[in-house]
């Protein structure tokens, strides 16, 4: 079996990017962590395929993906969790799915990283120093390491995505509306980040495709300090949070390279906030 196109995760922004290559004509394998997980939306539907892998366990990915792929979107990853399940989930099995990627002979490989590898600045770009600061940006920044001992056989693309939120998509803005809506006391490590709306991902994603060298590109929207995004928030969704304090890390991204280069266009946020978190 071969496939235009492997999407590791159909969740969040995996879904709008495989709907979006199936409304082009192009077919698309996906993973899920088990059948129960597939929606109905999913079931019949033309020129998609999928399997079942748990990348938190060991994987075998011969047996489940297609002979041949010509596109890998390693969009999948673990947010938070045991240490273990975090390292399993982001490095190791991106490190199987590279050493499949080689071997299956895929043109590009694009991987989601996060700008949390940074750890903190303002208005970054590409060319910042990485300082993690917590497990799992340091997965994130274990993984990019990685890649250099596969560039000589694989094109890599990376996202490096600041503070994505929107719909089935876990991370750091995910976890404060949780907070919001079970009432809960908000000590934020951030006084200030840039958000990313999870649909503004589809477009960047597919036009890196076409890139022919390996490249990184930050993926951002507007800055905002993080007791104003909780207010915002708490007024969309009708719930309260305890209390809320921030602290002193900066982390705000400059997205000048992906707007020019891949036609990155940042939904307001304000919009964006409404579609991703109002009742």
């Amino acid at each position: 079996m071969d496939m235009t196109n492997l999407v590791t995760s159909p969740f969040g922004y995996g879904e709008k990017l495989i709907l979006e290559l199936l409304k082009k004509g192009e077919s698309v394998y996906t993973i899920f962590p088990s059948p129960k997980n597939v929606p109905m939306s999913f079931l019949g539907k033309i020129n998609l395929k999928y399997g079942f892998i748990q990348f938190d366990r060991d994987v075998y990915l011969d047996k489940t993906l297609p002979r041949k792929v010509k596109y890998v979107f390693h969009l999948h990853e673990l947010y938070s969790g045991p240490f273990t399940r975090l390292f399993k989930s982001n490095p190791t099995a991106t490190l199987s799915l590279l050493e499949w990627a080689r071997k299956a002979g895929v043109s590009r490989f694009i991987f989601l990283s996060s700008a949390e590898i940074y750890g903190k600045g303002k208005h970054i770009d590409e060319k910042a120093p990485h300082d993690p600061h917590s497990f799992y940006a340091t997965t994130k920044f274990e993984t990019e390491i990685l890649f250099r001992y596969f560039h000589k056989s694989l094109n890599i693309g990376i996202l490096r995505v600041f503070f994505p939120f929107g719909k089935d998509v876990d991370g750091y803005v995910a976890h404060l509306y949780q907070s919001i809506r079970s009432g809960d006391r908000i000590e934020a490590e951030y006084k200030t980040i840039s958000t990313t709306f999870a649909d503004d991902l589809v477009g960047p994603l597919i036009k890196m495709r076409d890139a022919k060298e390996n490249d990184t590109y930050n993926i951002c929207g507007e800055a905002i300090g993080v007791e104003e995004l909780v207010n915002r928030m708490k007024s969309l969704c009708g719930f309260s949070p305890k209390k809320v304090t921030s602290g002193n890390i900066e982390l705000t991204g400059n997205s000048a390279k992906a707007q020019k280069e891949l036609g990155f266009a940042p939904t307001p946020l304000d919009d964006a906030l409404k579609r991703a978190f109002s009742k």
